[in-house]
């Protein structure tokens, strides 16, 4: 298949294509090749802006601008609020239209505490667990990429910061999520992933970086940890990178190596005999990209109904 291909009959309109969780879509979309007939990307900004796709420049055009009876899918690629509702209108004016949300998908930091845990249960068994999550601004969107900036540059300028996007300055400094629920949420995610009761707890803050996640993880085991079984139990997984190292650049990080991989990066693993901890570092945008171009990918390779056909 060809990425933007003048003879598909998918259309595809992609709400916060100017976010970046849904340039993290598009440019996934384009590595896979999905067969888009024509492109649609849509704006909750007032600035007029461009996204780049299939090796070209989009004008990205308001919701106003946009009649959502030329498009056949509708990808919501931002947490906006705002997108909620847009999502809704498009649907009384399309009701039959499939619709992916991002409120709809896994979140991140349960699909990679899911993944390791996975592993970890195979070797040892897993009784609970805890994970300090770390995330940056680019989960609220271009608009907390662009607090985190503008912050960055004025406090550089002795200029007090004004915070709009966060409940307090997010330059510099740290602080726990406003959404208390969000924490709830990934307990049950990673339950539901695992497939089973595993007792886990969230503790998420809003770090200062722009990009990437960190996970620091903590598990209590049921048997006596091999560390050699379970070191090589993870290299033979899909989807995890261990990188163990005595040097300090060694360490895997977020802006380091976790950009556009699908993978979860693991280093520092310390072990008594019951206990685990480890560090991690992913691309959560990646990872939800990946989850909304597989369903894009099943809307054209399965059409359910004539619209897609």
């Amino acid at each position: 298949m060809r990425v933007s291909d003048a003879t598909s009959h998918f259309d595809l309109a992609v709400l916060g294509a100017d976010d970046p969780l849904g340039e993290a879509v598009l440019r996934l979309l384009e590595e896979r090749e999905v067969a888009i007939g024509k492109l649609y990307p849509l704006t909750l900004n007032e600035v007029e802006t461009t996204v780049a796709f299939a090796g070209k420049d989009w004008p990205c055009m308001t919701e106003a601008e946009f009649d959502f009876n030329q498009t056949q899918a509708l990808v919501v690629a931002t947490r906006a609020t705002a997108a909620r509702q847009l999502a809704a209108e498009a649907l009384t004016v399309r009701p039959a239209m499939p619709v992916i949300d991002v409120a709809g998908i896994d979140p991140a930091p349960a699909i990679v505490a899911a993944r390791v845990l996975r592993v970890i249960d195979a070797v040892a068994g897993v009784q609970s667990a805890e994970a300090f999550v770390a995330l940056s601004v680019a989960m609220a969107g271009k608009v907390g990429v662009d607090e985190l900036s503008n912050q960055t540059r004025g406090l550089f300028n002795l200029a007090s910061p004004d915070p709009e996007v966060f409940p307090l300055q997010i330059a510099f400094n740290l602080m726990p999520l406003p959404d208390q629920a969000y924490d709830a949420s990934l307990a049950e995610a990673t339950r539901r992933l695992l497939g089973n009761s595993i007792e886990i707890g969230y503790s998420s803050i809003q770090a200062p970086m722009f990009f990437g996640a960190a996970v620091l993880l903590h598990v209590r085991v049921e048997q006596a940890v091999d560390l050699e079984k379970l070191r090589l139990a993870l290299t033979r997984s899909d989807g995890i990178t261990l990188m163990e190292s005595d040097l300090p650049a060694g360490i895997p990080t977020p802006a380091t190596d976790a950009a556009d991989s699908d993978d979860v990066f693991i280093g520092r693993i310390q072990a008594t005999e019951h206990h685990l901890k480890l560090w991690l570092v992913f691309d959560p945008l990646r990872l939800e990209a990946a989850q909304i171009v597989r369903v894009v990918e099943n809307w054209i390779d399965k059409p359910s109904n004539s619209m897609l056909t």
